[in-house]
This record gives C-alpha cells, sequence and structure tokens, in this order.
C-alpha cells in the first residue's frame, strides 16, 4: 500500500505557473533612470534657489537660466536624447512665460525689485528662490515625462505640456521653499518672510 502512494505522488506533476493578468510588467532600468532624473532634477533645484538669492539683479535670472539648460542637458545625456541649447532656451521661455502669475515677467520684476535699498533686496529673496526652483522642477519634469514618452528637445510641444507644468511648477514650490531654508542657513542670508512682508 505504501508502494501505491509513492507511485501516485510520482504521477501528479506540479501545475504550471501561470503568469497573473494584467500584471505590470517592471523595468529595473527604467526606475532606477527615473530615480536619477528626480535626484538630478532636485539638485539644481538647490542650484536655482541658491543662484536665485544673489543680490544682483537681473544677473540672478540669467543665472537661473543657465541652470536650467544645463539641467536639460545632463536630463538629455541620461535618456540618451540629442541636446540643443537654443531649442532648450526656446522651450524654457515659452514654459515660463506661460505660466499664470509666475510668468518670466514676473520673475524679471521681482528680480529687480532688489535695486531697491534694505526692502527690495528682502523682498527679492522671499519671492523669487519660490519662483526660480518651482521653474526648474516643472521644467526638468516636462523633460522627463516628454523623454519617457519618446520625444525629444525637437518635437516638445510647449502647448500641450503646460498644464502638466503648472502643475509641477506647484509642486516645486515646495520643494524650493525648503531648498531656500537650507542654502540660507549655508550661506547666512536667512530672511525672516514676516519682516520681508511688513516692509
Amino acid at each position: 500500500m505504501a508502494a501505491k502512494s509513492s507511485d501516485a505522488s510520482e504521477s501528479i506533476a506540479p501545475a504550471p505557473e501561470t503568469p497573473v493578468a494584467n500584471a505590470p510588467v517592471v523595468d529595473s532600468e527604467v526606475i532606477e533612470r527615473g530615480l536619477l532624473a528626480e535626484n538630478l532634477i532636485k539638485n539644481y533645484v538647490i542650484g536655482s534657489v541658491a543662484a536665485s538669492i544673489v543680490p544682483v539683479p537681473l544677473f540672478d535670472i540669467a543665472a537661473v537660466v543657465g541652470i536650467q539648460l544645463r539641467m536639460i542637458q545632463k536630463l538629455s545625456e541620461l535618456y540618451g536624447k540629442p541636446f540643443s541649447e537654443s531649442a532648450g532656451r526656446s522651450v524654457v521661455a515659452a514654459l515660463a512665460g506661460g505660466t499664470v502669475g509666475y510668468g518670466a515677467g514676473m520673475a524679471v520684476a521681482v528680480s529687480l525689485t532688489k535695486l531697491i535699498p534694505g526692502v527690495g533686496w528682502m523682498m527679492g529673496m522671499v519671492s523669487l528662490p519660490a519662483i526660480a526652483g518651482g521653474s526648474t522642477y516643472a521644467v526638468g519634469r516636462v523633460f522627463v515625462k516628454h523623454y519617457e514618452d519618446g520625444g525629444d528637445i525637437f518635437d516638445l510641444s510647449t502647448e500641450a505640456m503646460k498644464a502638466y507644468y503648472q502643475q509641477q511648477f506647484e509642486k516645486g514650490k515646495a520643494l524650493a521653499a525648503k531648498a531656500k531654508s537650507k542654502v540660507s542657513k549655508a550661506t547666512g542670508h536667512e530672511v525672516d518672510e514676516d519682516i520681508a512682508h511688513a516692509s
């Protein structure tokens, strides 16, 4: 009887493993590249916030645009996409110019307030880091989304990306506030926002 049961157990084959229907395929390379892109963007947000604190009007804006172009170049390398400074500059200008309330004109106006002795610098210190950091984050996220969808710098439609840019800009402002706190402590340029607003 014992022989019978051992024969029976040998004749029963394990059920073949079937893949779960609609299970997402996880590509570790895609995940790793996404994480690298996010960290890269965050580093450039910190750089933009630091540049926006520079007390020289308009130099701060030029520095932030330069930082954003460098970020786009690094993202292009990460995704194996071609890079063009002129195309990148056009995309940045189109995206930033279309941001309601925080367009390129607003950034220039805030930068120029630094010309006003005392109070102007404080106002610029409070407002410009949020605009610069938020914009840098949003530009980075737009390029990552576009590259992950298979596009390149030459076929990016700023019109199609404006809503996404605005959404990411709001997230970027929160990130910029944290970065500003770190940069301010590191540089010794802390400004009490209540005092700046009251002035």
